[in-house]
């Protein structure tokens, strides 16, 4: 019954991929309504079913594999549901997020509800994981940003001069790098959003289970706060009509030089217990909390 559950709601993410895959064939904003609709009516019932799930065992659904998977592809589609919403009506956001979702759903309802690690790793170990992950994308996203952000500034230079291309090659205009800026932040938060609370949420099990594994003190922690909200103040930046342009690139830089802080500068110029600097546990995945 919970396989059919889990089927469900994967089935409904698949359709909503279908829609976005029909952007080849049918135009319109009809159709991206549509597959903005099924993504959300998936979410929901996922939702349901989790929040269900967690009731009636009476813990959060993440003490196995099958349970953990479909909190992931929950997450998931939050993100996507986040990023069809915000990103232009145009741009093909489904077609690299529900893939995914899909996949993901699919494998935790063939897996079913089975109460064994296996050669999953542990718990810990699986969300060290997602977290890294998660982080991850979200920096390549950051860098993205960053180097959009560059090449606005030195058109804008070029342009103010009026000089002409050196070395035989051209800048994107100001539009298409704001545009590629605008983007890549906005699938950067939530990505860095995900891993910053499942990091927190590691550290916060683990030192109830096993001793203190890092102090919210610490300066990873800490740093890794305050990155958290240079972003949030740069995604908010983004949709106001003062900050476009030139001041829009200046803060994307800041932002990336925190990211960059908070994921080298910490562990070499502080003392920090992440990733066993100061302590002989860590939280696995090998990235920033």
């Amino acid at each position: 019954m919970e396989r059919l559950s889990v089927l469900c709601f994967a089935g409904t993410y698949g359709l909503a991929l279908v829609s976005e895959l029909a952007r080849v064939l049918v135009k319109g904003s009809m159709r991206w309504y549509v597959t903005l609709g099924l993504t959300a009516l998936g979410w929901i019932v996922q939702t349901a079913y989790l929040a269900n799930l967690g009731w009636v065992r009476g813990r959060l659904p993440v003490a196995t594999p099958f349970e953990s998977l479909l909190v992931v592809t929950w997450l998931l589609g939050a993100i996507a549901l986040y990023l069809m919403m915000r990103a232009p009506k145009p741009v093909a956001v489904g077609l690299f997020v529900l893939p995914l979702v899909v996949v993901l759903s699919v494998v935790a309802g063939l897996s079913g509800p089975r109460e064994n690690w296996g050669d999953w790793g542990g718990r810990t170990v699986f969300w060290g994981r997602v977290h890294g992950l998660l982080l991850l994308a979200g920096s390549v996203s950051s860098c993205v940003a960053f180097v959009a952000g560059l090449m606005y500034l030195a058109q804008a230079r070029r342009l103010k001069r009026k000089s002409s291309p050196r070395f035989g090659f051209s800048l994107p205009s100001l539009e298409q790098s704001e545009r590629l800026n605008r983007g890549a932040i906005t699938l950067a938060f939530p990505l860095l959003t995900g891993g910053l609370f499942i990091g927190l949420a590691l550290v916060a099990t683990t030192s109830a289970a096993d001793g203190p594994l890092l102090k919210w003190s610490d300066p990873k922690i800490l740093s890794t706060g305050v990155m958290w909200l240079v972003f949030a103040v740069l995604l908010h930046a983004r949709y106001r009509v003062a900050m476009r342009g030139r001041r829009m690139m200046i803060l994307t830089l800041i932002a990336f030089g925190f990211l960059v802080f908070t994921l080298v500068g910490v562990d070499l110029f502080l003392p920090t217990a992440h990733g066993g600097g100061a302590a002989p546990r860590r939280v696995s995945g090998g990235a920033a909390v």
